[in-house]
């Protein structure tokens, strides 16, 4: 344990971690269950600025039902690229992540209505079919990349054409700077990623203001008349479809594939799926639970708060690990074991609170759909052999690409 001083010189305590390390990643889940045993919270330095990192499912659970102490107005969302030089963000940049209650709200009733595990499950047969043809290719093959071959197309096709109603002129583009935003290799790709997103969505939130698509999720944003008293800038209408665009992109898509990677690992786990496919709900949250993505995401105190045995001044940056949480012993018997047969399912994959993921129901649905058409389709595959597995972890937790041959026999 070390005690060091800030800038401001105030006394703070907890190890020194790097969370853009290479260090940090090889050695992820040992260093994130070393940091549970600590009641204080460790430290990660962005430039000069101390942001504390929660990974305890308890301390996790308190600073996301508490938004009025740990707000989201100071920027919710740590983008791609070792930027560990520089300070935090200190500004949202997504609607409605990046905002507290009431305007929190208002959004949130625009938009959950059309989010619904209902209105998801419309789009089952369209996801089928997507399904179905990629791993018709990959079946046919005998050998396909989980990621680049069957995932990242699925999902552009999901979220793009189903919830956005893009047209397939945008689609590559669109999905390689979503994807960029987050697991981009420098912060300059990053942000270039991020910038040309911004640019397209503008175009697009422009195009349905003055043609509006009757039951388009896009429109409604476009058009929305009033938030929180007052007519919603076009900037707060782009930075509302920014999240939609990309946000099932990486975190479904990276869940799958943890999800795929185990059960091509685990022989066992595997066939107890396909022997009882009834399990697949099971298997959807116990991949939730284990393979989370997101690595940290941050809140801003409004006040002095007490989180363990750390003391936090207010507008002190706090980093909350949703991956870490999910596989705390003190909350889940033996964490890092895949096991279909949980009494306990309360992961928060997604949040809880106010800032619930919007996205929820379309994850579920979409994980739900993938794992069922695998169990039907290619009962026997397994992990090709020779090759390296290769994770990002930071700002979320992930396989870059792995490639599984399909038994047919």
């Amino acid at each position: 344990m070390t005690e060091q001083l800030t800038p401001e010189g105030q006394t703070r305590t907890g190890c020194p971690v790097d969370l853009w390390s290479g260090e940090f990643n090889e050695n992820f889940w040992p260093e994130i269950n070393r940091m549970q045993d600590s009641d204080t919270l460790e430290v990660h330095m962005q430039g000069e600025t101390p942001c504390y990192v929660a990974t305890r499912y308890e301390d996790v659970f308190k600073i996301l039902r508490d938004w009025k102490r740990f707000s989201s107005e100071y920027g919710v969302a740590i983008l791609g690229g070792d930027n560990r030089s520089e300070a935090p963000k200190n500004e949202g940049r997504f609607l409605p992540e990046d905002l507290d209650p009431p305007a929190q709200t208002d959004w949130r009733k625009l938009l959950n209505p059309e989010l619904t595990e209902e209105k998801m499950r419309r789009f089952v047969p369209t996801f089928a079919a997507a399904i179905d043809a990629l791993l018709d290719a990959g079946i046919a093959s005998g050998r396909f990349r989980v990621m680049e071959d069957f995932l990242r197309p699925l999902q552009l096709r999901a979220v793009f054409t189903n919830l956005l109603l893009l047209g397939d002129d945008r689609i590559d583009d669109w999905m390689r700077w979503a994807h960029d935003i987050f697991v981009a290799e420098t912060p300059e790709a990053s942000g270039e990623a991020y910038v040309s997103l911004y640019s397209a969505i503008e175009e697009l939130v422009k195009e349905r203001m003055a043609n509006p698509i009757d039951g388009d999720l896009v429109s409604m944003v476009a058009t929305v008349e009033t938030i929180d008293g007052r007519e919603p800038t076009l900037s707060e209408r782009i930075a509302v479809v920014l999240p939609l665009s990309i946000a099932g992109l990486e975190s479904t898509g990276t869940v799958l594939g943890g999800t795929i990677h185990h059960l091509a690992t685990h022989p066992d786990d595997w066939a107890e799926l396909v022997a009882d496919p009834t399990l697949v709900s099971d298997a959807v949250e116990e991949g939730l639970r284990m393979f989370a993505n997101v690595t940290v995401l941050q809140r801003t105190t409004t006040c002095p708060v007490t989180i363990g045995g750390t003391e936090l001044d207010e507008g002190a940056k706090v980093w909350t690990s949703y991956n870490g949480a999910n596989r705390d012993p003190r909350k889940f018997d033996d964490p890092h074991t895949w096991n279909l047969h949980r009494k306990d399912k309360n992961h928060i994959a997604f949040s809880i609170g106010p800032h619930r993921c919007l996205g929820s129901n379309f994850a579920r649905v979409m994980m739900t759909t993938v794992l069922g058409r695998m169990v039907e389709r290619m009962p026997r595959f397994a992990l090709s052999q020779g090759q390296p597995i290769e994770y990002h972890s930071m700002p979320t937790r992930g396989i870059h690409e792995f490639t599984v041959d399909v038994v047919l026999s």
